[in-house]
């Protein structure tokens, strides 16, 4: 155990020394405030693009639409960062030669792939937990009311998404060795899942999670246990 937390301690100094420690984080919180701006002005900034002439209904701007909005552009844009993120763990120490040093460390081959994806794991639900906060704060500045629950339950859901895909990644990164054959690799799963999500038995499966923080943030139904427990499988 010593040896794994000597190895943990190392990839979290990677993480903190190189620029996962700035990347997600900022993409997330400008994802965040992002969010609540769309869902505030694109309405009126439409209807002043499209002119008088042009009509269409847009829902109004609400808290609802806020955390939609966030929802969306987490299962659009952060999975992928997560999934950059992973892609690098162990392939970028094959590539260098560093891989090498890990032969003379009492821990099994298996440990490398374990700490990267718990140190990348802190990363991606504390950017994620720091995105929630900002979008609970403009939502509230915006709409003078900002219900808490459906926000930290499409976050959490969220959170599920991005750590079974990091698993991916980070398992890919190890079995290929590789960083862009694991980045296209997870990419390829992520459209697999995306595309059976779209089907009714796929949502009971871990596909179920891609779609699983807008259906939350958008009160839509459907199976939550299901996915998450299958995603953490």
């Amino acid at each position: 155990m010593t040896g794994f937390a000597s190895l943990f301690a190392v990839e979290a100094r990677t993480m903190w020394r190189t620029w996962h420690r700035y990347a997600l984080p900022v993409v997330l919180v400008f994802l965040a405030a992002l969010s609540v701006a769309l869902s505030r002005f694109a309405p009126e900034l439409f209807k002043a693009l499209a002119g008088e002439g042009f009509q269409i209904e847009l829902p109004e701007p609400s808290p609802d639409q806020s955390y939609a909005q966030w929802a969306k552009n987490l299962t659009q844009t952060g999975v992928f960062l997560v999934i950059f993120s992973g892609a690098g763990a162990t392939s970028a120490l094959i590539s260098s030669g560093r891989a090498q040093l890990l032969a003379v460390r009492p821990v099994s081959r298996a440990a490398q792939p374990v700490a990267a994806f718990l140190a990348r794991a802190l990363v991606v639900g504390s950017s994620c937990l720091a995105g929630a906060a900002v979008v609970w704060v403009g939502t509230f500045a915006a709409y003078s009311e900002a219900p808490v629950a459906p926000l930290a339950a499409a976050s959490c859901s969220w959170i599920a998404c991005a750590l079974a895909f990091l698993a991916i990644s980070v398992g890919l990164s190890a079995m290929i060795g590789s960083t862009l054959g694991a980045v296209g690799a997870s990419i390829g799963v992520y459209v697999v899942c995306t595309l059976l999500a779209l089907a009714e038995p796929g949502r009971y499966s871990p596909a179920g999670l891609v779609s699983l923080p807008s259906a939350i943030a958008s009160g839509g139904g459907g199976p939550v246990a299901a996915p998450l427990a299958a995603g953490a499988l």
